[in-house]
């Protein structure tokens, strides 16, 4: 014993022990002093024990083994969750897992991705081995239909193409519709130009409308609600000479954010969408958030952008007409030899101005998500940025798209999902099919890169002004504030019975401003315009849809399914343009409206609002022979009453023949598939009637005046119809 560790007066009884049993009262009292500690101690220690023999009693550590039930080889990644709660794990490289359960929850969830969920009771255990059986149904590929419906794609009669949300990232477009170029058949891409933010057309076999004044591109599809895809330009006096290459709204949509895009072809496979989906539907579903560990990814990546190739132009004659050396004529390369002319000026020499006017442009793009959950909900979170600069100097575009998705599951019958997608985009579009105009009258033996002198006046010379001025003074910026949301709402009174209704909204505001300066003073020979002008367009969209199904899934018998869809869907669209255009500046380099001296407004309004209602049968007989049925009608504003109202169907049957035959080993999947359809098409608003518009060039003096449309209404427009047939057959 170490008796250093005693006060003085203890150390001296702790030498008393050695003493004879006779020991005073006085001595035992002062030991059982020097002893409380060690009494407090133990008297701890047995409560602490006694906590921990109670906790035990109450959890249990479970452990095993998790493997493939086919092959018994390891499965790492299962997750393991004890029901009920939050407790849970993952299995390691060996496929073993370790989790503490409580004795009230004594239920363990395994699952994983390709193989059946199985809930196992631990009864008191405390070794637990599964093989998990492989799930054939979630090994076939889904397709998302109509309205968020996923389907087999062995059940489709009608042609569907998917194209993964990894695959349109390799690309690196920021524009969604150029990332599928290439990607997917029958379908035609044609991008506008290659400046930064311009827009990209798609059209899914071919032309489908006779009139020519209609998009023929397909409807856009965001988890389940239609949204806006046009390129929309107001020509007005000011903005008609030259087109700024505008996007198309896809182009908001973060290709960072996507899960996959199904492209539906043909009237069969659109036609529960109706009238907007005659040209085919492009359907995009995007990332939300998935039970397990939070996880947060980050990526950034920088693009250049070069000229791919250049024209070829002659390097021998310079300025002037006819062989004669005119330094200051507006012919650009018929003059006298470059060489010659170097003798009279030796600054007179070959530029190549086409590859001096351009730049090297540069792509930033920057991405952050978060997401995560558990069995009872998920969210997703995201927020990127997108920055180019243009191969034309001063041509930029910016997007920055913030996203927020949940979903809650509040029991086994009711659950909700929620998702807000905000996007502001816009930057300066230089007149770029000017600026390659001007660029071919350019003079090839004056350098395009000195396009202003000290005090900010253009450096003219030739014909017309130096493309690089415009570029830089000629500015039209736009900027678009953009809201997609949608609220989906399911519940299942019966196990065979679905309720399910969603509600969304494509909401933006675009703002533009083109400034042409005019002069800078009165010593200024050479403005871009006469007098300047300034145009301001304002837009606002918005578009509202309701669509609500009834979902009835009944297992007849052993090898027949039925699934029948009853639905009603409300679909409107509002637009309002407007367009104030002020010329002719009084105090140069001061670009408001009230400097200008002639003001004029023009002004566009579109409503138009479509209801319909809908049914949709899939017969299922033993996994391997598919019926599907379909029929719509829709009610149209923008047809007069009495044709306002067509109903379409559609046929589409599916055989996968080997499920049923012995083919060759070098086969493991066929099918033919055949499909009819029909659907429907309206035209646009303001059509029936003959309508007075603005007189050109109107007011005068405060004088207005409006004329008839040379559009002339007719009261008995009919819709127009589409029918095809889909043949096919896959091999795999």
């Amino acid at each position: 014993m170490n008796l250093s560790v005693c006060p003085s007066y203890c150390r001296q009884h702790h030498l008393i022990e050695r003493w004879p049993v006779g020991l005073t009262r006085t001595f035992l009292a002062t030991k059982m002093k020097c002893m409380r500690p060690r009494i407090i101690a133990s008297a701890l220690l047995v409560a602490m024990l006694a906590f921990s023999t109670q906790l035990s009693a109450q959890e249990s550590t479970i452990s095993g083994t998790v493997t493939a039930g086919d092959d018994q080889v390891p499965l790492p990644g299962v997750s393991i969750l004890v029901k009920g709660t939050q407790i849970g794990t993952v299995t390691d490289a060996s496929g073993r897992y370790s989790v503490t359960s409580p004795n009230n929850s004594p239920i363990l969830v395994f699952s994983f991705i390709g193989y059946k969920t199985t809930e196992i009771e631990t009864s008191g255990r405390t070794v637990i081995d599964l093989a998990l059986e492989r799930d054939i149904t979630q090994l076939e590929e889904v397709v998302v239909t109509s309205f968020g419906i996923e389907q087999e794609k062995r059940s489709l009669g009608f042609s569907a193409q998917s194209v993964n949300g990894e695959d349109l990232m390799q690309m690196r477009q920021p524009n969604i519709v150029s990332s599928m170029q290439g990607q997917v058949a029958g379908v035609q891409i044609t991008n506008s130009g290659g400046a930064p933010g311009m827009s990209s057309r798609i059209i899914v076999r071919g032309i489908t409308s006779l009139d020519p004044s209609v998009s023929n591109q397909p409807l856009f599809v965001v988890d389940g609600i239609p949204i806006d895809n046009s390129t929309f330009e107001v020509a007005s006096g000011a903005t008609e000479n030259t087109p700024r290459g505008l996007s198309n709204r896809a182009l908001d949509i973060n290709p960072n954010d996507v899960e996959s895009v199904n492209i539906l072809k043909g009237a069969a496979a659109t036609a529960l969408y109706g009238v907007r989906a005659a040209n085919g539907a492009i359907v995009i579903t995007t990332k939300k958030g998935k039970s397990g560990k939070v996880q947060i990814t980050a990526s950034s990546t920088l693009g250049f952008d070069r000229i791919n190739k250049y024209p070829s132009f002659q390097d021998k004659y310079g300025q002037g007409s006819n062989g004669l050396y005119a330094p200051d004529d507006i012919f650009p390369a018929w003059g006298a030899p470059i060489e010659v002319a170097n003798l009279i000026d030796p600054e007179y020499r070959y530029y190549d101005n086409v590859k001096n006017a351009m730049q090297t442009g540069k792509t930033f793009d920057n991405h952050l998500s978060i997401s995560g959950g558990n069995e009872t909900s998920t969210f997703y979170a995201s927020l990127s940025n997108t920055d180019q600069e243009g191969v034309i100097p001063f041509s930029t575009w910016n997007r920055t798209v913030a996203k927020v998705s949940g979903t809650i599951k509040f029991n086994e019958k009711f659950s909700t999902s929620v998702s807000v997608n905000y996007t502001n985009s816009g930057g300066n579009r230089v007149p770029h099919d000017r600026f390659m105009e001007n660029l071919m009258y350019f003079p090839v033996t004056r350098d395009v890169r000195n396009f202003e002198d000290a005090d900010g006046f253009q450096n003219y010379v030739g014909l017309s002004d130096n493309p690089l001025y415009s570029a830089k003074y000629w500015t039209y910026e736009d900027d678009v504030d953009r809201v997609l949301g949608n609220v989906f709402l399911n519940y299942k009174p019966a196990p065979w019975v679905s309720l399910n209704y969603r509600l969304g909204t494509d909401f933006y505001s675009d703002f533009r401003e083109e400034i042409a300066p005019g002069p800078r003073s009165v010593t200024d020979d050479f403005p871009i315009d006469a007098t300047g002008y300034i145009e301001h367009t304002r837009i606002t969209s918005r578009i509202l849809n309701s669509n609500f199904y009834a979902e009835f899934n009944k297992k007849i018998s052993d090898r027949f399914n039925a699934t029948l869809r009853l639905g009603h869907e409300v679909f409107q669209e509002e637009r309002n343009s407007l367009v104030n255009t002020g010329k002719e500046f009084d105090i140069p380099q001061f670009f408001q409206f009230s400097n200008t001296r002639q003001l004029s407004t023009l002004q566009y309004l579109r409503e138009r609002r479509l209801v319909g209602v809908y049914g949709d049968l899939l017969l299922n007989y033993g996994d391997y022979l598919y019926l599907n049925i379909t029929g719509r009608n829709d009610w149209t504003s923008t047809l007069p009453a009495g044709n306002n109202s067509f109903f379409y169907p559609s046929y589409n049957l599916s055989f996968v023949f080997s499920e049923v035959l012995n083919l060759p080993t070098a086969f493991n999947f066929g099918k033919i598939r055949a499909s009819y359809g029909e659907v429907g098409k309206d035209t646009e608003p303001y059509l029936t009637s003959t309508v007075y518009e603005k007189g050109l060039g109107f007011p005068i003096d405060g004088v207005l005046a409006y004329s008839r449309s040379s559009v002339k209404g007719n009261e008995g427009l009919k819709p127009e119809r589409t029918r095809t047939i889909d043949l096919g057959a896959e091999l795999r």
